[in-house]
């Protein structure tokens, strides 16, 4: 998937050098109790090798480029944002982790994030001690990158275009408080199998990930998929991940998000290389080119 901007790490080519070988129903996150990994478990593996998502290319990675991938980025998100929040805390000595920012409230919603701060039921995160509109706090934060996870909040009220729809709108919103900040939508995750409420069942969820899918591809945002990593043979929130017998997720589920979000990262980096490495192949044949021409009229 093709995203505004690349955040790479640029090779040196020598001269014609081949490219590299290919409701209001969410409240606030139960908090669990599972150890923070020891410093071993968080620098035993220094390097990662991913396939690109437009060839066969193997690239590696340290641990320290992957991780700085999440420099400057921002977690915009709900209660199931919050809990990863409160899962990030726990976890300080992570380098991966202690990277990043969240600005994520219980309830939070598409819709309700264009209500006014001052409204009583206003559920907007708090920045710096105050209740901000998203846009606003993002701007403050200068961040590089946002990810977002909403929807559980609106699919209900709001069904899926209306939501698809203002989840537009409030990016658009965040483009335009930072015009150079790279957004990404997470897929919204699953419920637990018979806990299905109105609009919020898994199939409806699959077609709503594949909307919000779709909406970052045609405006050429990233897109993180999450949800099935976290499904049972079913498709549902398997149990194993689940906090609160409903939506919520325990410290296991969070352990498969930063799974995830490590491949991601390595894979956007092996997209931009890859990208990079062509354009500069490219550049190299076209300055040959026109030397060879200068040459013939010689």
């Amino acid at each position: 998937m093709m995203i505004k901007k690349f955040y790479g790490c640029g090779l040196a080519l020598c001269l014609m050098a081949a490219v590299l070988v290919n409701n209001g129903i969410v409240v606030q996150a139960a908090q669990d109790s599972r150890q923070a990994p020891t410093n071993a478990e968080t620098e035993k593996a220094t390097e990662t090798s991913v396939e690109g998502e437009t060839g066969s290319e193997l690239l590696e990675f340290t641990q320290e480029e992957i991780e700085s991938f999440y420099d400057d980025s921002v977690f915009v998100g709900d209660s199931v944002m919050l809990g990863f929040r409160n899962y990030a805390q726990k976890r300080k000595d992570d380098t991966l982790l202690s990277r990043m920012k969240f600005l994520a409230a219980g309830s939070l919603s598409v819709n309700n994030a264009f209500w006014d701060t001052k409204n009583k039921k206003s559920v907007h995160p708090i920045y710096k001690g105050q209740k901000r509109y998203i846009w606003d706090s993002l701007a403050l934060m200068e961040s590089k990158r946002v990810f977002i996870m909403l929807g559980i909040n609106d699919l209900n009220v709001y069904g899926l275009e209306k939501t698809r729809d203002k989840y537009k709108e409030l990016i658009e919103k965040i483009e335009e408080s930072c015009p150079d900040v790279e957004v990404y939508i997470m897929s919204m995750t699953y419920v637990l199998h018979g806990k299905e409420k109105g609009n919020l069942k898994n199939d409806t969820i699959r077609e709503f990930n594949a909307m919000l899918e779709e909406l970052a591809k045609e405006n050429e945002w990233g897109y993180v998929s999450l949800a099935d990593s976290l499904a049972d043979e079913n498709g549902d929130l398997a149990k194993e991940f689940c906090s609160d017998g409903f939506v919520h997720q325990n410290a296991a589920a969070y352990d498969v998000w930063v799974s995830v979000l490590r491949d991601y990262a390595a894979q956007q980096l092996s997209n931009a290389e890859t990208e990079e490495n062509n354009a500069n192949e490219v550049e190299t044949e076209e300055s040959i080119s026109s030397k060879n021409a200068e040459m013939r009229k010689k």
